[in-house]
């Protein structure tokens, strides 16, 4: 019960964070620092210290419990790009754009291009390298892009299309829970041994 409270409260705050106009300090602070770090730690760090009964120098690493971790990270990352395309989808806007600056353009960091609406409105956030700021975009060149008015979900290319995330999301938050209740059996059975 544990791991599917954890698998729902990772799927819950990693996509409303940009699918639901929210307060900055929420959708892009608290929501990504509980989704993709502290709650899968944990769903790992709970059945180590505290449903364990041996003793502290007589525990065996709890190894299994690394995949949910990880799978629980993935999740909240998963769910966020569902989030943002629902944003997008919802309350999204296709719009002519003046790219204003590129960062990044010549270094091995992800490029960023910020952009502008041709009337002037500034697009937040900027638009990555893997959304649409590919090499040979410049400074005053003019992209079509998907944005989001309120600036919760970042911006896409002409070449966006809405994803399908559910099918993967509910097969990361299956590996999650089934993974955790697992570690945490095995882990229960090193005990009574």
């Amino acid at each position: 019960m544990f791991h599917l409270v954890c698998a729902a409260g990772i799927i819950g705050l990693t996509w409303s964070a940009p699918a639901v106009p929210l307060a900055p300090w929420i959708s892009d602070g608290a929501a990504p620092v509980l989704g993709w770090f502290l709650i899968p730690l944990a769903s790992s760090a709970v059945p180590i210290f505290w449903l364990r009964r041996a003793p502290h120098h007589r525990r065996k690493p709890a190894w299994q419990l690394l995949l949910p971790f990880v799978t629980g990270a993935l999740l909240g990352f998963v769910s966020h790009g569902a989030g943002e395309d629902a944003a997008l989808k919802e309350r999204g806007r296709w719009a002519e754009a003046q790219v204003v600056a590129v960062e990044n353009e010549n270094s091995n960091k992800t490029a960023q291009c910020t952009l502008r609406t041709l009337h002037g409105q500034a697009i937040e956030p900027d638009l990555e390298e893997t959304h649409g700021c590919e090499n040979g975009i410049a400074r005053g060149d003019t992209v079509r892009v998907r944005y989001d008015p309120a600036g919760m979900a970042g911006p896409e290319d002409e070449s966006w299309k809405p994803g399908s995330h559910g099918d993967l999301i509910a097969g990361l938050a299956t590996v999650f829970v089934g993974f955790g209740v697992w570690g945490s059996m095995r882990m229960s059975r090193q005990d009574r041994g």
